[in-house]
């Protein structure tokens, strides 16, 4: 799959995976000003991570592009590992 399809995949799909989150963290009573500010503060930076994203992904050689996203992978689990094992 060639890198900006895959990005805009997953940009799809976290996005409806986080907006299934909602009802559940409110739920939990984690939705508060506290949390809304801060995502008021970084909204942003939002844009500019796109526009960056995409410039990136433009021009990344594919091979390049999954040995980080992979590299991510792996450091992502092994932090969920220590995370959960402390």
């Amino acid at each position: 799959m060639k890198p900006m399809l895959f990005t805009g995949t997953m940009a799809f799909f976290f996005f409806f995976i986080n907006l299934a989150k909602w009802l559940p963290y409110a739920w939990l009573g984690l939705l508060d000003t506290r949390n809304f500010a801060t995502s008021l503060v970084l909204l942003p930076l939002a844009p500019v991570g796109v526009w960056v994203g995409v410039r990136v992904a433009k021009r990344i050689n594919p091979v390049l592009f999954y040995r980080f996203v992979y590299g991510g992978m792996f450091l992502t689990g092994v932090k969920l590992l220590w995370d959960g094992f402390h």
